[in-house]
């Protein structure tokens, strides 16, 4: 009897242990990886705890410009879900590393074409295109996501506060030592110098000898209202250039190309803007 009942008694306990550990199954969260910490901000933003998300160009201290990816770079790529590339020529080695995985590539999103601006976190209407996209890539209908809606609202409002500041700073002239906030910039209405001298920095071609007079001067004669210049590549011309613009009392203020430790994207630009606002407006009141 008692051998009898015992294949029973194992099929009944192993039935009930069964469902027990399904309920216990949790899904994964969407492993990403992000060329740039801005766009991997982004991500984990919308993603909260759904997603882990590993940025590679990350470091204040690294030029993004000469980054050259490692072993364990590729391993991150090729155990990831979804990636996230700037693409438009700022990070080609993603591009490489990706292959046929699913990406999200910026670039795409902004109709980037050759010649434009690669920086395009510096502009909310790509940001914001992005962060839907993320989010579709996540979520079937994200469309009446909160944390989708409470991200575009932030968007929302740091365009409201560009098109007020647009107001009163459209048609100043600046200029900066590679073009970093030009989108940011442009949708200010400022106009900005020396664009040949920007050009060749970004292309890692040292600026001719009549460009760097032609910013010198304008520099010194009060052309100029502001000069920007990227901290993470500071090149020889571009020291000179922050000297001469110290001598003549035109007012500078630094960025870098990657987010900077501990913040978000939003209190990046808000801060960016703020520096904007107080080198072109308190100066003109003094």
């Amino acid at each position: 009897m008692r051998s009898s009942r015992l294949p029973f008694l194992l099929v009944a306990l192993c039935l009930g242990v069964a469902p027990a550990r399904a309920a216990d199954q949790t899904p994964q969260p969407t492993r990403i990886v992000a060329a740039e910490n801005v766009w991997g901000d982004i991500a984990a933003q919308i993603g909260g705890t759904d997603v882990v998300v590993e940025s590679i160009l990350s470091a204040p201290d690294i030029d993004p410009h000469l980054f050259e990816p490692v072993p364990t770079t590729a391993r991150d790529v090729a155990n990831s879900d979804l990636v996230i590339l700037n693409g438009a020529g700022f990070d080609p080695w993603m591009s490489r590393l990706s292959g046929v995985r699913p990406a999200i590539r910026v670039a795409d999103i902004a109709g980037w074409h050759d010649g434009d601006n690669p920086h395009l976190w510096f502009d909310p209407v790509v940001v914001g295109k992005v962060g839907e996209a993320v989010a579709h890539a996540l979520r079937d209908d994200p469309r009446n996501t909160p944390v989708l809606r409470a991200f575009e609202q932030t968007v929302t409002q740091l365009e409201d506060r560009i098109a007020a500041l647009r107001k009163q700073v459209a048609g100043m002239k600046i200029s900066a030592t590679e073009p970093l906030l030009g989108r940011l910039t442009d949708s200010l209405g400022l106009v900005t110098e020396n664009t040949a001298f920007q050009l060749a920095v970004m292309n890692d071609v040292e600026p001719g000898p009549a460009e760097v007079a032609r910013f010198e001067n304008d520099l010194r004669n009060g052309t100029l209202r502001l000069l920007i210049y990227n901290k993470q590549t500071v090149t020889p011309s571009a020291s000179r250039l922050l000297e001469v613009a110290k001598e003549a009392g035109v007012p500078s203020i630094a960025v870098t190309e990657t987010l900077p430790p501990g913040m978000h994207w939003q209190g990046w630009m808000s801060t960016i803007l703020d520096e904007l606002e107080a080198a072109l407006l308190k100066r003109g009141r003094a």
